[in-house]
Protein backbone atom coordinates (compact mmCIF):
# COMPACT_ATOMS: atom_id res chain seq x y z
CA UNK A 1 0.00 0.00 0.00
CA UNK A 2 1.30 3.72 -0.44
CA UNK A 3 1.75 5.74 2.15
CA UNK A 4 -0.31 9.11 1.96
CA UNK A 5 2.22 11.61 0.76
CA UNK A 6 2.89 14.78 3.38
CA UNK A 7 2.01 18.23 2.64
CA UNK A 8 5.44 19.87 3.25
CA UNK A 9 3.40 23.19 3.75
CA UNK A 10 1.62 21.56 6.83
CA UNK A 11 5.04 21.09 8.56
CA UNK A 12 5.14 23.44 11.63
CA UNK A 13 6.97 26.75 10.80
CA UNK A 14 9.03 26.66 13.99
CA UNK A 15 10.68 23.26 12.61
CA UNK A 16 11.01 24.24 9.15
CA UNK A 17 12.95 27.62 10.42
CA UNK A 18 14.85 25.41 12.72
CA UNK A 19 15.76 22.76 9.71
CA UNK A 20 16.92 25.90 7.33
CA UNK A 21 18.75 27.65 10.30
CA UNK A 22 20.79 24.62 11.04
CA UNK A 23 21.80 24.08 7.27
CA UNK A 24 22.90 27.83 7.26
CA UNK A 25 24.88 27.96 10.72
CA UNK A 26 27.01 24.66 9.37
CA UNK A 27 27.88 26.47 6.52
CA UNK A 28 28.82 29.19 7.73
CA UNK A 29 31.11 27.29 10.35
CA UNK A 30 32.51 25.14 7.90
CA UNK A 31 34.12 28.35 6.00
CA UNK A 32 35.63 30.21 8.66
CA UNK A 33 38.67 28.17 8.76
CA UNK A 34 39.42 28.62 5.06
CA UNK A 35 38.53 32.33 5.37
CA UNK A 36 41.22 33.02 8.16
CA UNK A 37 43.74 31.09 6.46
CA UNK A 38 42.67 32.20 2.98
CA UNK A 39 42.42 29.50 0.94
CA UNK A 40 40.46 30.72 -1.62
CA UNK A 41 37.71 33.98 -1.60
CA UNK A 42 34.69 31.37 -2.43
CA UNK A 43 35.28 30.44 1.30
CA UNK A 44 34.44 34.28 2.18
CA UNK A 45 31.65 34.28 -0.13
CA UNK A 46 30.32 31.38 0.71
CA UNK A 47 30.25 32.54 4.62
CA UNK A 48 28.77 36.03 3.38
CA UNK A 49 26.01 34.22 1.83
CA UNK A 50 24.98 31.94 4.52
CA UNK A 51 24.75 34.72 7.07
CA UNK A 52 22.88 36.94 4.83
CA UNK A 53 20.15 34.11 4.25
CA UNK A 54 20.07 34.02 7.73
CA UNK A 55 19.55 37.29 8.56
CA UNK A 56 16.62 37.74 6.32
CA UNK A 57 15.16 34.20 7.33
CA UNK A 58 15.07 36.19 10.67
CA UNK A 59 14.07 39.09 10.01
CA UNK A 60 11.34 38.11 7.18
CA UNK A 61 9.55 35.47 8.98
CA UNK A 62 8.59 37.02 12.11
CA UNK A 63 6.35 35.29 15.22
CA UNK A 64 7.99 32.15 14.67
CA UNK A 65 11.68 32.68 16.26
CA UNK A 66 11.36 34.76 19.40
CA UNK A 67 12.31 38.24 19.07
CA UNK A 68 14.16 37.98 22.44
CA UNK A 69 16.13 35.75 20.42
CA UNK A 70 15.60 36.30 16.48
CA UNK A 71 16.73 40.11 17.00
CA UNK A 72 19.65 39.77 18.78
CA UNK A 73 20.87 36.79 16.47
CA UNK A 74 20.35 39.36 13.86
CA UNK A 75 21.63 42.32 14.98
CA UNK A 76 24.93 40.27 15.50
CA UNK A 77 25.11 38.87 11.39
CA UNK A 78 24.11 42.23 10.76
CA UNK A 79 27.78 42.91 12.64
CA UNK A 80 29.71 40.08 10.61
CA UNK A 81 28.11 41.66 6.90
CA UNK A 82 29.43 44.60 7.66
CA UNK A 83 32.96 43.45 9.06
CA UNK A 84 33.65 40.99 5.55
CA UNK A 85 31.71 43.51 3.36
CA UNK A 86 34.72 45.50 2.34
CA UNK A 87 37.36 42.51 1.85
CA UNK A 88 34.35 40.56 -0.69
CA UNK A 89 34.29 43.58 -2.41
CA UNK A 90 38.02 43.79 -3.09
CA UNK A 91 38.19 40.49 -3.88
CA UNK A 92 35.78 41.07 -6.86
CA UNK A 93 37.05 44.04 -8.12
CA UNK A 94 40.55 42.39 -8.30
CA UNK A 95 39.09 39.58 -9.72
CA UNK A 96 37.26 41.97 -12.70
CA UNK A 97 40.46 44.14 -12.67
CA UNK A 98 42.51 40.87 -13.86
CA UNK A 99 39.85 40.22 -16.97
CA UNK A 100 39.66 43.60 -17.67
CA UNK A 101 43.71 43.53 -18.07
CA UNK A 102 43.22 40.45 -20.70
CA UNK A 103 42.65 42.08 -23.46
CA UNK A 104 46.03 42.85 -25.65
CA UNK A 105 44.49 46.43 -26.57
CA UNK A 106 44.87 47.58 -23.25
CA UNK A 107 48.43 48.82 -21.02
CA UNK A 108 48.54 46.12 -19.04
CA UNK A 109 51.33 47.13 -16.81
CA UNK A 110 50.48 50.62 -16.54
CA UNK A 111 47.65 49.61 -14.22
CA UNK A 112 50.14 47.76 -11.73
CA UNK A 113 50.07 50.56 -9.38
CA UNK A 114 46.23 50.20 -9.18
CA UNK A 115 46.09 46.39 -8.45
CA UNK A 116 49.47 46.84 -5.76
CA UNK A 117 47.05 49.79 -4.33
CA UNK A 118 44.10 47.75 -4.54
CA UNK A 119 45.98 44.44 -3.01
CA UNK A 120 47.18 46.27 0.41
CA UNK A 121 43.89 47.57 0.65
CA UNK A 122 42.33 43.94 0.64
CA UNK A 123 45.38 43.19 3.06
CA UNK A 124 44.17 45.71 5.47
CA UNK A 125 40.26 44.40 5.19
CA UNK A 126 41.15 40.87 5.37
CA UNK A 127 43.20 41.15 8.64
CA UNK A 128 40.03 42.52 10.13
CA UNK A 129 37.94 40.13 8.88
CA UNK A 130 40.12 37.49 10.69
CA UNK A 131 40.11 39.52 13.52
CA UNK A 132 36.66 39.39 13.50
CA UNK A 133 36.36 35.73 13.17
CA UNK A 134 39.24 35.28 16.18
CA UNK A 135 37.48 37.57 18.29
CA UNK A 136 35.47 36.51 21.65
CA UNK A 137 32.42 38.77 19.73
CA UNK A 138 32.15 36.01 17.07
CA UNK A 139 32.92 33.14 19.58
CA UNK A 140 29.99 34.22 21.61
CA UNK A 141 27.76 34.34 18.63
CA UNK A 142 28.56 31.01 17.14
CA UNK A 143 28.55 29.53 20.59
CA UNK A 144 25.12 31.16 21.35
CA UNK A 145 23.38 30.36 18.30
CA UNK A 146 24.46 26.55 18.32
CA UNK A 147 23.15 26.61 21.68
CA UNK A 148 19.64 28.21 20.60
CA UNK A 149 19.78 25.44 17.60
CA UNK A 150 19.99 22.74 19.41
CA UNK A 151 17.56 23.82 22.23
CA UNK A 152 14.86 24.94 19.89
CA UNK A 153 12.01 26.94 20.43
CA UNK A 154 10.55 26.07 23.91
CA UNK A 155 7.08 26.38 24.24
CA UNK A 156 5.42 29.11 26.03
CA UNK A 157 7.73 32.00 23.88
CA UNK A 158 6.92 34.86 22.42
CA UNK A 159 6.82 32.88 19.14
CA UNK A 160 2.75 33.33 18.17
CA UNK A 161 3.17 31.22 14.41
CA UNK A 162 5.84 28.84 15.75
CA UNK A 163 3.07 25.63 15.98
CA UNK A 164 1.12 26.71 12.55
CA UNK A 165 1.69 25.59 9.05
CA UNK A 166 5.22 26.84 7.38
CA UNK A 167 3.06 28.18 4.28
CA UNK A 168 0.90 29.87 6.37
CA UNK A 169 3.65 31.91 7.85
CA UNK A 170 6.00 31.92 4.47
CA UNK A 171 3.15 32.79 1.74
CA UNK A 172 2.47 36.18 2.95
CA UNK A 173 5.93 37.24 3.59
CA UNK A 174 6.88 36.11 0.18
CA UNK A 175 4.31 38.21 -1.36
CA UNK A 176 4.94 41.76 0.97
CA UNK A 177 8.10 41.34 -0.35
CA UNK A 178 7.69 40.95 -3.90
CA UNK A 179 5.28 43.93 -3.15
CA UNK A 180 7.82 45.84 -1.22
CA UNK A 181 10.26 45.57 -4.70
CA UNK A 182 7.27 46.33 -7.40
CA UNK A 183 6.29 49.86 -5.16
CA UNK A 184 10.17 50.81 -5.04
CA UNK A 185 11.09 50.15 -8.55
CA UNK A 186 7.86 51.15 -10.35
CA UNK A 187 8.54 54.17 -12.62
CA UNK A 188 12.05 54.31 -11.65
CA UNK A 189 14.04 55.36 -14.86
CA UNK A 190 17.74 54.77 -15.82
CA UNK A 191 18.51 57.99 -14.16
CA UNK A 192 17.90 57.23 -10.80
CA UNK A 193 20.20 57.43 -8.17
CA UNK A 194 22.38 55.19 -7.38
CA UNK A 195 20.86 54.58 -3.53
CA UNK A 196 17.33 53.44 -5.02
CA UNK A 197 19.64 50.66 -7.15
CA UNK A 198 21.15 49.41 -3.98
CA UNK A 199 17.87 49.58 -1.96
CA UNK A 200 16.22 47.44 -4.64
CA UNK A 201 19.04 44.85 -4.83
CA UNK A 202 18.84 44.30 -1.15
CA UNK A 203 14.93 43.73 -1.03
CA UNK A 204 15.40 41.60 -4.35
CA UNK A 205 17.88 39.11 -2.10
CA UNK A 206 15.72 38.93 0.51
CA UNK A 207 12.45 37.62 -1.87
CA UNK A 208 14.77 35.26 -3.97
CA UNK A 209 15.96 33.97 -0.35
CA UNK A 210 12.51 33.37 0.67
CA UNK A 211 11.34 31.77 -2.24
CA UNK A 212 14.90 29.66 -2.50
CA UNK A 213 13.99 28.39 1.57
CA UNK A 214 10.13 27.54 0.65
CA UNK A 215 9.73 26.21 -3.12
CA UNK A 216 9.12 23.14 -1.97
CA UNK A 217 5.47 24.74 -0.94
CA UNK A 218 4.22 26.16 -3.69
CA UNK A 219 3.93 25.21 -7.35
CA UNK A 220 7.12 23.96 -8.71
CA UNK A 221 7.24 25.53 -12.08
CA UNK A 222 5.93 28.67 -11.03
CA UNK A 223 8.57 29.01 -7.89
CA UNK A 224 11.45 28.16 -10.89
CA UNK A 225 10.11 30.48 -12.72
CA UNK A 226 10.38 33.41 -10.12
CA UNK A 227 13.69 32.28 -8.90
CA UNK A 228 15.01 32.57 -12.37
CA UNK A 229 13.07 36.25 -13.13
CA UNK A 230 14.55 37.51 -9.96
CA UNK A 231 18.18 35.88 -10.37
CA UNK A 232 18.17 38.10 -13.84
CA UNK A 233 17.35 41.23 -12.39
CA UNK A 234 19.50 40.82 -8.91
CA UNK A 235 22.29 39.81 -11.72
CA UNK A 236 21.97 43.45 -13.12
CA UNK A 237 22.20 45.04 -9.49
CA UNK A 238 24.63 43.13 -8.02
CA UNK A 239 27.20 44.06 -11.85
CA UNK A 240 25.99 47.60 -10.91
CA UNK A 241 26.37 47.96 -7.06
CA UNK A 242 30.07 46.53 -8.00
CA UNK A 243 30.72 49.47 -10.39
CA UNK A 244 29.60 51.94 -8.01
CA UNK A 245 32.61 50.48 -5.67
CA UNK A 246 35.00 50.22 -7.80
CA UNK A 247 34.41 53.59 -9.18
CA UNK A 248 35.11 54.80 -5.66
CA UNK A 249 38.19 53.01 -5.40
CA UNK A 250 39.60 53.74 -8.17
CA UNK A 251 38.78 57.45 -7.41
CA UNK A 252 40.25 57.17 -3.81
CA UNK A 253 43.76 55.57 -5.66
CA UNK A 254 43.61 58.67 -7.57
CA UNK A 255 43.65 60.99 -4.67
CA UNK A 256 46.33 59.50 -2.95
CA UNK A 257 49.03 58.08 -5.11
CA UNK A 258 52.02 59.36 -6.81
CA UNK A 259 51.70 57.31 -10.12
CA UNK A 260 53.32 58.17 -13.51
CA UNK A 261 51.22 59.66 -15.71
CA UNK A 262 51.39 56.48 -17.83
CA UNK A 263 49.54 54.66 -15.13
CA UNK A 264 47.10 57.93 -14.52
CA UNK A 265 45.96 57.60 -18.03
CA UNK A 266 45.36 53.79 -17.59
CA UNK A 267 43.55 54.14 -14.60
CA UNK A 268 41.17 57.12 -16.14
CA UNK A 269 40.32 54.83 -19.15
CA UNK A 270 39.58 51.63 -16.86
CA UNK A 271 36.84 54.33 -14.99
CA UNK A 272 35.48 55.33 -18.05
CA UNK A 273 35.19 51.65 -19.21
CA UNK A 274 33.34 51.37 -15.91
CA UNK A 275 31.19 54.00 -15.80
CA UNK A 276 30.15 53.30 -19.57
CA UNK A 277 29.26 49.88 -18.32
CA UNK A 278 27.67 51.33 -15.33
CA UNK A 279 25.62 53.18 -17.72
CA UNK A 280 24.27 49.89 -19.72
CA UNK A 281 23.53 48.02 -16.59
CA UNK A 282 20.83 51.13 -15.50
CA UNK A 283 19.46 50.31 -18.87
CA UNK A 284 18.97 46.45 -19.02
CA UNK A 285 17.82 47.34 -15.37
CA UNK A 286 14.80 49.09 -16.87
CA UNK A 287 14.07 46.23 -19.40
CA UNK A 288 14.23 43.64 -16.76
CA UNK A 289 12.31 45.47 -14.48
CA UNK A 290 9.30 45.63 -16.74
CA UNK A 291 9.42 41.82 -17.39
CA UNK A 292 9.44 41.86 -13.42
CA UNK A 293 6.85 44.05 -12.40
CA UNK A 294 4.32 43.72 -15.88
CA UNK A 295 0.58 43.05 -14.57
CA UNK A 296 0.92 39.12 -15.26
CA UNK A 297 4.03 38.47 -12.91
CA UNK A 298 2.07 41.10 -10.40
CA UNK A 299 -1.13 38.53 -10.64
CA UNK A 300 0.73 35.59 -10.54
CA UNK A 301 2.74 36.19 -7.48
CA UNK A 302 -0.78 36.88 -5.68
CA UNK A 303 -2.06 34.09 -7.02
CA UNK A 304 0.17 32.17 -5.26
CA UNK A 305 0.90 33.58 -2.52
CA UNK A 306 -1.93 35.46 -1.20
CA UNK A 307 -4.47 32.25 -0.14
CA UNK A 308 -1.33 29.71 0.67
Amino acid sequence: MNKPQVNPGSERADESVLRILRRLFRTLESNVEGVIGDDHIDFLHDLRVANRRTRTLLSQIKGVVPASVGDVFAMESKWLGAVTGPCRDLDVMLLDLDSYRQNPDRDESALGPLQKFLEDQRKVKRDEVCAALQSARFRHLMNEWHRFLDTGIEAGTEAPLASSAINTAAGPRILKAFKRIWKRGRGIGADAPAAVFHRIRIDGKKLRYLLEFFSSLFPGATASRFIKELKRLQDILGDFNDTEIQLAYIGEFVESCTASARALAATSRLSEYTAERQRVLRAEFVDQFAIFASDPNRHLYKKTFKTS
